[in-house]
């Protein structure tokens, strides 16, 4: 069975964008059989800790390990229907590392991310979980 590892964040956009190519690839590419594949929607809840007029937020405090966002409700509606076979994972912790290491773990054949729309100073400046997944893992990585 051919595993699909797709990250998703909170943008509805990118996580349905993602999704949409790999149904695509059922229609029109590789994987003719719904059942030779099965597909992971895995959202990391990142890391933070702030310090406001109330005092210390730390994102401990906030993660729920059920509790996904609508991003990623609207991605698993798209595979509803399709006959792929999927799950759902949420992770806790900084975006890259825990896609590359849930990747791992499950032996995942194959990362598809959407990323964020950015200028190239802006990717130099700020980073790019996609650019740091592709940086940091081994596995193949799709970008759409």
């Amino acid at each position: 069975m051919y595993h699909i590892v797709i990250p998703i964040d909170t943008s509805t956009e990118r996580g349905v964008k993602a999704t949409q190519h790999v149904v695509d690839l059922l229609e029109d590419g590789p994987f003719g059989d719904p059942e030779s594949i099965t597909v992971t929607l895995l959202n990391v809840f990142e890391k933070f800790k702030a310090i406001d007029d109330g005092g210390n937020v730390k994102s401990d405090d906030l993660y729920d390990e059920d509790s996904f966002p609508e991003a990623v409700t609207s991605a698993r509606e798209l595979l509803d229907g399709t006959g792929v076979e999927y799950d759902l994972e949420r992770r806790h912790g900084d975006s890259v590392d825990e896609i590359v290491d849930f990747a791992d773990e499950v032996d995942a054949d194959l990362i598809v991310m959407a990323p964020r729309k950015r200028s190239s100073v802006g990717k130099v400046v700020f980073g790019s979980v996609a650019q740091n997944v592709l940086i940091n893992t081994e596995r193949p990585t799709l970008i759409v």
